[in-house]
């Protein structure tokens, strides 16, 4: 059975509007997914940025920027499964108005809560988020530090 077989019966305008139909719910459905989670993203000179691998594979990154103590802005970007994705997003969105401090208090708990819980087997996706916001505050009191001297 070939294509023109299949589509012998259905008239070209119903082909071709169908198609852009399905164009613009996809567009749609990428600008949600973007207004929705809006932490999923690149930052233009970041403060610090920590990247790290996870033990099942998926890799995490998290940028922080601070304005007077506080984080003013904070994204991440993963490879990793949609678990992986959410914990990232909460982790970014636990950390932002925060001081450093506070911001160290942020645990793989509190990104599973932040989350609404999750699968036992995937734990590892709170960890791998909130290890990878932790080393990226640490990178940034590192960077304090140097300036200091």
């Amino acid at each position: 059975m070939d294509f023109l077989t299949i589509f012998s019966g259905i008239p070209w305008t119903t082909i071709g509007v169908g198609s852009l139909v399905l164009i613009l719910v996809v567009g749609i459905w990428i600008l949600l997914l973007n207004r929705v989670n809006p932490t999923l993203a690149s930052m233009d000179e970041p403060d610090a940025v920590a990247i790290a691998k996870g033990r099942c594979g998926d890799s995490m990154k998290i940028s922080l920027k601070f304005n007077k103590g506080r984080v003013a802005d904070a994204t991440y970007w993963t490879d990793g499964c949609k678990f992986s994705s959410a914990c990232g997003a909460a982790a970014t969105r636990l950390a932002l108005g925060k001081s450093p401090e506070e911001v160290a208090d942020i645990s793989y708990m509190s990104v599973k809560d932040a989350v609404g819980g999750l699968p036992e087997e995937d734990m590892h996706c709170a960890t791998l988020a909130a290890d990878t916001l932790q080393e990226s505050l640490r990178i940034y009191c590192l960077g304090i530090n140097k300036k200091a001297e």
